[in-house]
């Protein structure tokens, strides 16, 4: 019986030796899964991912990405950012691993395309929205600026739209359709045909065209009748005086006799 209970004694202790140096085991971490992709449904790569103002992860090839630890039924604010793309921020609660994130992200020249749709509509609020979201995108200057021009005139702006255009053509960039619009602007709507034969011989310098050389002779050739026209008015309108002033000194004298 003694020997029975010192084999108990024993084996409770080993067993309590045994429990006490087993490894615990640990739980895994839960982890959101997330798939980014732009504005026609494509997967995008390398788009960084914060989670509450700290890197967590990037998209691969794939779109995917992993953000891990995560906490269940936890508030996170979810930011995506690359280079030359619309950045974007969410608001995520994580309640599951079953939960995935899907994100849309717009490039500044897919921002640009949906401006230039929203103008084709006449839809100027979003095509003006479009255009503020590429710009802060990083989206091209020009491209963008150009969009903005036209814009503005098709909103009857264009004071404005001249203004954008020649500030463009500061920066150097001969591009034959940019002096082209400018000449436009001005022949049709600004009424200052003088600037319209200097932007149509610009572009003429840059680009041949039949039709714009033919435009700019009927503008050269208004300009010259109109001068001659301004020439020969004072002169006759000179003459006419002086034959009335004779004509009433002969009254004049007439009438004495």
């Amino acid at each position: 019986m003694k020997k029975y209970r010192c084999f108990l004694i024993i084996g409770i202790v080993v067993l309590l030796c045994s429990c006490a140096s087993s490894p615990k085991t640990k739980h895994k971490s839960q982890a959101l899964y997330g798939m980014i992709y732009d504005r026609d449904n494509r997967p995008v790569s390398s788009v960084h991912i914060y989670v509450n103002g700290k890197y967590q992860a990037s998209s691969d090839i794939q779109g995917h990405f992993v953000i891990s630890p995560i906490k269940p039924k936890a508030q996170y604010a979810i930011r995506a950012v690359k280079p030359g793309w619309e950045e974007i921020e969410t608001a995520v609660s994580f309640m599951d691993p079953s939960h995935v994130l899907y994100l849309h992200i717009f490039s500044g020249d897919q921002l640009l395309a949906e401006a230039e749709a929203a103008i084709g509509n006449k839809d100027w609020d979003s095509a003006q929205s479009f255009l503020s979201r590429a710009s802060a995108a990083g989206a091209e200057t020009l491209p963008a600026e150009y969009l903005r021009a036209i814009l503005a005139r098709s909103r009857g702006q264009y004071g404005e739209a001249r203004s954008i255009l020649e500030k463009l053509a500061e920066t150097g960039k001969n591009i034959p359709y940019l002096w082209l619009f400018l000449a436009d602007l001005c022949q049709y709507h600004l009424d200052s045909q003088e600037e319209a034969r200097e932007y149509l011989a610009n572009f003429l310098a840059l680009r041949h065209d039949a039709d714009v050389e033919q435009r700019l002779a009927k503008l050269r050739e208004q300009a010259a009748a109109d001068k001659r026209g301004t020439e020969s008015g004072a002169p006759e309108h000179e003459n006419t005086g002086e034959n009335a002033a004779q004509s009433a000194g002969k009254e004049a004298a007439g009438s004495a006799g």
